[in-house]
């Protein structure tokens, strides 16, 4: 993994905060075994519905979408109780091929119970905290259950709530741990994830309260969602807190890059790419298209151009002007899209939440604005059963 910067301030050395002690998210170890077991219990499933909200859902998500070529079973993911949705997963998946997992540490999220009620047909793992009434639930159903450890959602990418569901799809978990310790044995010293909180706080007291990150790869574009989690839900508190907004690109060129060039100037980019993909496809075009004009040349003159070339060119075109305007930037960049590469990416973004929290004077691991919505919208559902 590499990270450059370009058109912002130097960042401030690591001795210069009182950073926390070392959480336990960067010292778990999973129990890989236990998860082997669980894995050949339920081997002849070729589907797995994962129920599930905020970090609960989104770290296997991002494993998922960027490692799915090595995956053995078919994902699906369920953090709504939009019934249209779920009607359509309910025609697509049965219970005679499909294990559903239900992951929540507290247990009390009631959208994730009233989705949980619609699978009780199916075969069913729970990953749930001590005495959460989603475990009680369970206990009555004889379903099997898992222990959450004692880490926040967002956290828990390396634990058994986004490892387990990642071994029983196939993929290495191993190797995703491995990556991700690699780069926590770098906590507390100088880093690249440490660097790049300084550089973007520093940012946002100059005024630049918008980042813009468009990923420039498909597969890890789902990534995206446990990023924008780790970023708003840990350092966007107590009035502080860059909005970060991912787009995938380049598609995003062709709407977004609107806002980036021309909108208010308060916004700087932290661009993700990959830098070997998979296939070396060519975009190739037959000798009658020299009749075809694009931008004043035959369309057959940019025939045999890989397309591997052509994503980064369009990386360049946005990143070079941007440069050149004095927008601030970041680039990161994966060689591959390796387990380990994916494992050490989602442990930078940990890192650089908890940092950033520092940075900011406010708790990496509390949420207490998600809170309040959550008890008006059970008050509601009281209301309308007459119990309130």
């Amino acid at each position: 993994m590499k990270l450059e910067f370009y058109n912002c301030p130097k960042p401030q050395e690591i001795e210069t905060i009182n950073l926390p002690e070392i959480h336990e998210f960067v010292q778990y170890v999973p129990d890989f075994d236990e998860m082997e077991k669980v894995d050949k219990e339920y081997q002849k499933y070729k589907n797995i519905l994962v129920i599930g909200h905020g970090g609960s859902i989104t770290s296997f998500y991002g494993f998922y979408n960027a490692l799915k070529y090595k995956a053995t079973k078919q994902a699906y993911f369920l953090s709504t109780v939009d019934p249209d949705y779920i009607a359509e997963l309910k025609s697509i998946l049965k219970p005679e091929d499909t294990l559903v997992i239900a992951i929540s540490k507290s247990g009390e999220n009631m959208t994730q119970i009233e989705a949980v009620s619609q699978f009780l047909d199916f075969p069913l793992v729970f990953v749930t905290g001590k005495s959460s009434p989603v475990r009680a639930m369970a206990e009555k159903l004889s379903a099997k259950i898992i222990m959450h450890p004692p880490i926040g959602g967002r956290y828990t990418g390396f634990t058994e709530v986004g490892l387990l569901p990642a071994a029983i799809i196939g993929l290495d978990v191993k190797g995703l741990y491995e990556g991700a310790k690699n780069f926590f044995y770098l906590y507390a010293k100088g880093n690249l994830a440490f660097k790049a909180a300084s550089i973007f706080w520093q940012l946002e007291q100059k005024g630049f309260v918008d980042v813009f990150m468009p990923f420039y790869t498909h597969n890890l574009f789902p990534m995206s969602s446990v990023i924008v989690q780790l970023c708003h839900e840990s350092f966007g508190k107590n009035g502080k807190g860059q909005t970060y907004f991912a787009h995938e690109a380049p598609e995003s060129q062709h709407h977004t890059n609107q806002r980036f060039f021309g909108g208010i100037k308060n916004i700087c980019g932290f661009f993700t790419s990959v830098d070997n993909f998979k296939n070396n496809l060519v975009a190739i075009y037959p000798p009658q298209t020299h009749s075809v004009q694009l931008k004043g040349h035959a369309l057959f003159d940019v025939s045999k151009i890989p397309l591997k070339e052509a994503m980064g060119y369009e990386f360049s075109g946005t990143f070079e002007d941007a440069r050149i305007q004095g927008i601030p930037l970041a680039h990161l960049s994966v060689s591959a899209l390796t387990p380990q590469e994916v494992g050490s990416l989602l442990a930078f973004w940990q890192l650089f939440a908890v940092y950033s929290s520092t940075l900011r004077g406010v708790d990496p691991f509390d949420q207490p604005q998600v809170e309040n919505s959550k008890k008006i919208s059970f008050n509601k559902r009281l209301a309308f059963k007459g119990l309130l």
